[in-house]
């Protein structure tokens, strides 16, 4: 690398660590309601907030990564633009390509780098998210049964409680269970505590009674008393929604995802965007190399005063990928076969359109 290059690699790296930390910021702002929705209002810990933030820090980076890229790109060569230095190296004989080798260097590295981010850490930081929060949620319902109302957070169950003592623990208990509608069971008890397990909710009553009904009991039914009772109770549905923003499609692992998508098919609508998340994870990294290039023919065509045209190609660019990326997932819904090339096809689209635009920078020297 000789000293252009580090010139020109000193005036990306810097806006490209900047341009992460508030790419990252950008898309935590406009993730703020979905995160708010599933874990906000649960009684969170210190802990818990920084669990779910880092978790769900991987699969926004390897979004944020290529887009920050381009942005470093624009500013590092704006900034070169603006100075008359490209104009000074384009008079010295430097072409496109050459000035543009760098970026193009960088980009691949930061591509590289992206891959395992999205194979590895991506996963990793959804099953982290996931687990977490449906931790808090599972802790937070047990807290959630306000004394004097039903509360019917748990499917298939209304429980009811006419207060709470010192310790926490429910007192004149009454728990209505119809997830069986055939044998519906009404439980009443003088005191209840939950207990958060690995299987979800348990709800231990002690000094009870159980009485069970049918639709052919009539006025008859069974009931008999206990001492000590064991409810596992089913939250899901309550979890289900605190969680439901987490893929569970990008949950899986890659070679994971790619044996699920063999075993449904080609003709599975399911099984295809299995496969397309599954090419997804070599297509969204790459972008940082094609932004790259993309970033150099912009900032190589402009005006030195040209910022904020620089700044609108950018973002158009950015919409224009997420643009072809939808149609993309709409044509792997539809149609046997797309999955790889709803996944790479708009990576090659705008690898093309940088391409053109770095040979037309080229041309108008």
């Amino acid at each position: 690398m000789n000293r252009l290059d580090r010139y020109i690699l000193r005036q990306i790296a810097l806006p490209f660590v900047l341009s992460v930390a508030v790419v990252v910021i950008l898309v935590f702002l406009l993730q703020a309601r979905r995160l708010a929705s599933a874990a906000l209002g649960l009684g969170l810990t210190l802990e818990d907030v920084l669990v779910i933030f880092l978790s769900a820090l991987p699969p926004f980076l390897v979004l944020a990564v290529p887009i920050a890229y381009l942005l470093s790109v624009l500013v590092g060569l704006g900034r070169l633009a603006q100075d008359l230095e490209l104009v000074a190296l384009r008079a010295a004989g430097a072409s496109a390509f050459r000035i543009a080798r760098v970026p193009i260097v960088m980009g691949a590295v930061v591509t590289g780098l992206g891959l395992p981010l999205a194979h590895f850490a991506e996963p990793y930081g959804l099953q982290a998210l996931q687990a977490r929060l449906i931790d808090v949620g599972l802790r937070n319902l047990t807290q959630a049964v306000r004394p004097g109302t039903f509360n019917e957070d748990f499917r298939g169950n209304a429980v009811y409680a006419r207060a709470r003592d010192e310790r926490g623990a429910l007192q004149d208990v009454l728990v209505y269970d119809e997830r069986d509608p055939k044998h519906p069971v009404l439980v009443t008890s003088a005191a209840g505590d939950f207990k958060v397990t690995d299987r979800g909710v348990e709800f231990v009553l002690s000094q009870g009674e159980l009485h069970l009904g049918g639709p052919q009991a009539g006025p008859q039914y069974d009931r008999m008393g206990f001492a000590s009772l064991r409810m596992e109770l089913d939250a899901e549905r309550e979890l289900s929604r605190k969680t439901r923003f987490v893929s569970s499609i990008s949950m899986l692992p890659s070679p994971e995802m790619m044996r699920v998508a063999k075993e449904k098919g080609p003709l599975d609508a399911f099984g295809r965007r299995f496969e397309k998340t599954y090419w997804r994870r070599f297509a969204v990294p790459l972008m940082a190399l094609v932004f790259g290039i993309l970033g150099a023919a912009i900032g190589l065509s402009g005006s030195p005063r040209a910022r904020a045209r620089a700044a609108v190609l950018g973002l158009a660019s950015v919409l224009g990928y997420y643009v072809l990326s939808r149609i993309g997932d709409l044509v792997v819904v539809k149609y046997p076969g797309t999955p790889f090339y709803g996944a790479f096809g708009p990576v090659l689209f705008m690898l093309v359109l940088s391409l053109v635009a770095l040979s037309r920078s080229e041309a108008r020297r």
